[in-house]
């Protein structure tokens, strides 16, 4: 079989397995669902689901891709809408917008577990598209604050990498699950205590 339709054959696998664990998590709810489930559903090797995906949390990782470039682009269409609202006003904006995708994705994100190695050879957290689009929202945002005057002094780049490393998924799980925050709260006292003390008073 020729290269190219052996890769093209391999992308339709892993788009139906995708396709079908989406169906399955929507319908049964994440921790309900087996890789066994999966496999039979997508009309598979349990083998061939293996060579993809080590296991569910993978699988989840894999779907998150997916769902996190659409979040991305309606991040970007609303502060491309909102872009005459104060600066401050769009960072809490984009703040409520990514508590409300970690409360959609609650399940698929409680199943994901990242080990987090910082080895400078290996792909990390911190070059993944998720950071990278947080980092240059974040970034962008901050340096149009600072140009406007309306920050306090700080260092952006270490201002947004912080921002974005001191609140994690895990985080937002913990306060929403065990200490019973509804994300509302979680997204306002995150900006209470993180963003806005960065700027200036009015």
């Amino acid at each position: 079989m020729p290269a190219t339709r052996k890769k093209k054959d391999a992308l339709e696998v892993s788009k139906t397995i995708l396709h079908t664990a989406k169906q399955l998590f929507a319908e049964h709810g994440v921790e309900s669902v087996s890789m066994h489930q999966v496999a039979k559903a997508a009309n598979i090797g349990q083998g061939t689901l293996y060579r993809r995906y080590a296991n569910k949390s993978d699988l989840c990782m894999d779907l998150m891709k997916d769902n996190f470039s659409t979040f991305a682009a309606n991040i970007d269409k609303l502060l491309h809408d909102q872009k005459d609202s104060p600066v401050q006003e769009r960072f809490n904006l984009t703040v409520f917008h990514l508590m409300r995708f970690f409360d959609d994705k609650f399940d698929w994100i409680s199943v994901i577990q990242i080990p987090r190695h910082c080895e400078p050879d290996q792909a990390t957290f911190f070059n993944s598209p998720p950071y990278m689009f947080l980092y240059d929202t974040y970034h962008s945002l901050l340096l149009e604050a600072q140009e406007k005057h309306e920050l306090i002094e700080l260092d952006i780049e270490f201002t947004t990498h912080l921002l974005i490393t001191s609140f994690s998924p895990e985080s937002f799980m913990y306060l929403k699950k065990i200490k019973g925050y509804p994300i509302e709260k979680i997204a306002a006292c995150f900006c209470q205590t993180s963003i806005n003390p960065l700027f200036l008073p009015k």
